[in-house]
Formats: C-alpha cells, sequence, structure tokens
C-alpha cells in the first residue's frame, strides 16, 4: 500500500528530480510552487517505486498529481487500489491537455469527468521571441524598454545574493506602499517572496534583480522544467518607466547566458481572474495557454446521462438555469443562513477578486462539470423560481453525501425536508451509491430532517452529527 509523508523542504528537495521530468506544463507542479502555495492544502509526497505522486486536498477531498518517473503505469494501478481500500475518490489535479489525453486513452480510469477554471490557465510565450521582442506585434514592448534605456541606461541585471537582501527588503516595502490596499491573496504573495528567497538554492531556482543607481528596481524569481521557464516572481516599483516589459527581457535573457542555450517556452502562470492581470498578459503575446484540470475517476455523477427532474411532494428538483444566477448569489452570500450549513463566502478561498452573479453559479458549473457534485435547483413548480438547493457530493467510488438549503423566506413549510428525501432516494435508486449526511451539532432543525429521512446518526464529534442510511 502507498504511503504519503507530510510536506517538508527536504522532501520537496527529494521530488525535484522527478518535478523537472514532469510531462506537464502546469505551473503548479514545479518546487517553487509547492513550496509557496502548500500551506492549508494538507500536502503530502509519496515516492513508490523511483515515482512520485503528490496529494492535497482540494475542496473536502484529496486528489493527486498525474506520476512522475520511471513506473507511471504501476503507480495508476496503485492509486486504483489506495483510493478503493480507503474509501476515497479518485481525483487527478493539475491535468494539463497533454496528460488529459493520456488519461481517458487509459481504460482503468473509464469513466472519467473533467473540467477547468479559465482564471487558473497559464500563459505560454515565446522563448526566443521574448529575447528579441522583434515584429511588429512587439512594438510597444520596444517602446517601453527603450524608454527604461533612455531614462536609466542598459539594464543592469544579476542573480541575487545575500548581500541584496536588505535592498530587496527595502524595495518590497516601497512595492506594498506603491499598491495601496493589498488583497490577503496579494499579502500572502509578498510574504511567500521572501520565504521563496531564502530557499532559492535549495530548490534550484534563478533569482535576480535590477538595479538602477545602485537601488534594487525589480526582482524576478523562476526555474525550469524541461523546455520551459517558469516564472514564479516578477515585481518591479512603478516609478521606474518601463521596468516590467524591461524586467522580463532581461531575465530572460539571463537564464538563456546562464545555461548555455535557448528554451522552447515560458509560463508566466495564470492571472487568477483579475481583468488588468489578464490585460497585461495578453499584450505580451502568448502563444498558448495550459489548461488544469481537476479530473474525476469513475465518480457517481458520470452515471447520470440526462439531468433529470425530480418530484415530490409539492417540490421539483431540476438542474440549474441561467435565470438562477441572482437567487443563487443571494443563497451563497447569506452568512446567517449558512451558518449552519459551514459555508461562509468571505473565507472561500476560490474566491478572488469582486463578486457577481455569475461567480457561484460559474463555480458550481465547474464542480458539475467535473463530476465533483451534482446540483439541484429546488422549486414549487419546473418553471417556478429557485427556492434552494439540493447537492450531492463528497463522492467515493460507491457513496455520495447529501445537502440541502432553502431560501429563508420559504423556510419553514417542508421543502427542505422533502427535498432532501427526495435526493436521497435518487442516489440509491439511480446512482447506486450509499448515501450519508452530517449536520452541527446546534442544528436541531437538520437533526431531525436528516433521521425522518430514514437515516441513522452513526458519530458525533465535536462539530456535527454524522449519519447513513440504510
Amino acid at each position: 500500500m502507498l504511503e504519503f509523508e507530510p510536506f517538508s523542504v527536504a522532501a520537496l528537495g527529494r521530488a525535484i528530480p522527478y518535478i523537472k521530468q514532469t510531462v506537464s506544463c502546469c505551473s503548479e507542479l514545479s518546487a517553487a510552487s509547492i513550496f509557496m502555495w502548500q500551506e492549508g492544502y494538507d500536502l503530502h509526497f509519496c515516492f513508490w517505486n523511483d515515482t512520485l505522486v503528490l496529494r492535497e486536498n482540494i475542496g473536502e477531498q484529496p486528489a493527486f498529481t498525474w506520476p512522475m518517473g520511471a513506473d507511471v503505469d504501476g503507480m495508476v494501478d496503485m492509486l486504483i487500489e489506495y483510493t478503493r481500500a480507503n474509501n476515497l475518490p479518485l481525483r487527478f489535479y493539475e491535468i494539463d491537455d497533454k496528460v488529459l489525453k493520456i488519461i481517458r486513452n487509459d481504460r482503468r480510469l473509464q469513466p472519467s469527468m473533467n473540467a477547468y477554471e479559465i482564471r487558473w490557465s497559464d500563459y505560454i510565450y515565446s522563448f526566443e521571441d521574448v529575447l528579441s521582442f522583434r515584429g511588429k506585434k512587439y512594438k510597444g514592448q520596444r517602446n517601453h524598454i527603450n524608454k527604461f534605456m533612455r531614462l536609466y541606461g542598459e539594464p543592469n541585471i544579476k542573480f541575487i545574493t545575500k548581500s541584496d537582501r536588505e535592498g530587496i527588503e527595502k524595495m518590497l516595502l516601497e512595492y506594498r506602499t506603491e499598491h495601496g490596499d493589498a488583497s490577503d491573496f496579494e499579502e500572502s504573495e509578498l510574504m511567500m517572496t521572501r520565504k521563496l528567497l531564502d530557499v532559492s538554492d535549495e530548490l534550484d531556482l534563478y533569482a535576480a534583480c535590477i538595479t538602477v543607481g545602485g537601488e534594487i528596481a525589480a526582482i524576478s524569481v523562476g526555474e525550469i522544467v524541461g523546455d520551459t521557464l517558469l516564472i514564479h516572481i516578477e515585481k518591479a516599483l512603478k516609478r521606474y518607466d518601463g521596468i516590467y516589459p524591461t524586467m522580463y527581457q532581461s531575465f530572460v535573457r539571463l537564464i538563456a547566458k546562464k545555461i548555455g542555450k535557448n528554451l522552447s517556452f515560458v509560463n508566466r502562470e495564470d492571472d487568477s481572474g483579475d481583468e488588468g492581470l489578464r490585460t497585461s498578459k495578453m499584450q505580451y503575446q502568448p502563444i498558448g495557454r495550459v489548461h488544469k484540470h481537476l479530473v474525476h475517476v469513475k465518480t457517481p455523477a458520470a452515471r447520470i446521462k440526462e439531468m433529470p427532474v425530480i418530484m415530490s411532494g409539492g417540490i421539483v428538483l431540476t438542474e440549474f438555469k441561467e435565470t438562477d444566477k441572482q437567487a443563487y448569489l443571494s443563497l451563497n452570500t447569506d452568512i446567517k443562513n449558512n451558518k449552519f450549513w459551514g459555508y461562509d463566502y468571505r473565507e472561500d478561498e476560490d474566491i478572488i477578486g469582486r463578486i457577481d452573479e455569475n461567480t457561484f453559479y460559474d463555480l458550481t458549473m465547474t464542480d458539475i462539470k467535473a463530476g465533483d457534485s451534482v446540483n439541484f435547483a429546488i422549486r414549487t413548480s419546473a418553471d417556478g423560481d429557485m427556492i434552494g438547493e439540493g447537492i450531492l457530493w463528497n463522492f467515493s467510488f460507491d457513496s455520495a453525501e447529501v445537502g440541502c438549503r432553502i431560501i429563508p423566506e420559504y423556510q419553514g413549510r417542508g421543502y427542505g425536508k422533502t427535498a432532501f428525501a427526495a435526493l436521497s432516494d435518487f442516489a440509491e435508486s439511480t446512482l447506486k451509491v450509499k448515501v450519508c449526511a452530517r449536520c452541527f451539532v446546534e442544528n436541531t432543525v437538520s437533526y431531525r430532517m436528516i433521521c425522518s429521512s430514514g437515516y441513522k446518526q452513526t458519530d458525533k464529534d465535536k462539530k456535527y452529527y454524522y449519519f447513513s442510511r440504510n
């Protein structure tokens, strides 16, 4: 049976040779990204038969990277055995289109469902194009670089040493001031930039800076995976005109000189849904995007060929519609109503930037497409407004958790009880899975609702009561 060890810098160091051989182009499958963003995801490493797999929590369930190393085929067999033995779903994360084709052609991994969010798709550029910025399409970049050189002279770029750390800290403090009210994500990124510089040598990273008049004006940190230069950090002071394109090109040239050859691609990571960042990355003329799929193997959701309409006791369960977006936004942002459902959108790490009627609808559609959940809109008639949500989720190969929530003005009429029972029946009869549920220990209403739907309490901890049916 596979054994997983928790994250440590030492384990990451042992993983680097495997990472550098990976067939994936995803920026997250790199030493720097793993180091920077592992907190909160319960990241673990598994080294087996000269092969590496990473495991982390996505949502409330684990997911695995595609195997890296000598025995990919054998590791897939071991993962199938491991997930079945531990009653876990087999999910793969950070799967690019190339690896997705491998999964789809593997009979052991069928059926499977997959989805990606475009905001997390990496931008890919031609390495040689960046070296010269030649041609009409790069006129803007050349103009900015020429302006920088007129004002400050030829870019003075060098690899960072320990003696530069005081100057870098001064630069980062000014950078923070320039950007005013930073988001939690931006603050976290600044903190991780400092930590990444501390371990750059251990993780085989390249860290460089541009100085102007002896002061550090910009820094960049990257690493090489296969034939791609991944750029993880690009920070520059806006008071230096043209500094960003200058740093970008200078860093790529420095890497080419250091390794004595040109690579094929530059990966400048995703835009996280930020419109300004998206505009900036598009201006550098990407030659492609790397989509990062979540793949769910043998999910019970794959057994649904067409979303049904379920009618029971005066309520109707249907698929979500575009016209439900506003009601779904209200349902998800109602802090008081969601308290005993265990959800607070303000703490949702998947939500970055401005919230609108598409935010929660799009996230749910991604979960549905990936086979991670089956979501129903609860209505009082087939063409009526949405009054709540029913969900099947936390799938294993043969089980599903059932959940239900009702908009406050429709509570107290038995709609939730009826919908919950109907959804449980559907899961058992159509998906052929065992159903389970849970509720907060303070939530007596949900406790009675679950018990009245044929469930029995099986366990309890400080937070939840747990139930199963039949």
